[in-house]
């Protein structure tokens, strides 16, 4: 087996042991666990963890988040207030690039010229 096989073999794994995880032991708003939990528990980064239950949710897996943690969804209440969470971060993310498309660099500001010089001559 290839090392990149092997790579995507121990990352579904890992993919799968979070998911059951999260099914068996935290189902529900009431039984919610921090990202931090979950790093110590499989040996991940934060950045792994969120890539794993966003590519989980992609597949239509319903793990939950808030303030509290992840959890398993019970109900579809459980996962409307996190669609709900998450279009409200969408909604932030595209006002700050709306906001940027219109950003200026502010006047009076000095500009740098630089001359660079090859054998006398310049480029």
């Amino acid at each position: 087996m290839s090392d990149d096989t092997q790579k995507t073999c121990k990352a579904m794994d890992k993919k799968n042991e979070v998911r059951d995880y999260l099914k068996n032991n935290h189902a529900g708003e009431d039984k919610a666990v921090f990202s931090s939990e979950l790093e110590q528990l499989f040996s991940l980064d934060g950045r792994s963890i969120r890539r794993i239950i966003s590519e989980l949710r992609k597949e239509g897996c319903p793990i939950c988040s808030d303030q509290k943690g992840y959890y398993f969804a019970k109900t579809q209440q459980d996962i409307n207030k996190t669609v709900s969470r998450l279009n409200e971060l969408v909604t932030g993310v595209s006002n700050s690039r709306t906001g940027l498309l219109f950003a200026r660099v502010p006047q009076g500001q000095p500009q740098i010229e630089i001359t660079i010089r090859i054998g006398g001559e310049t480029v």
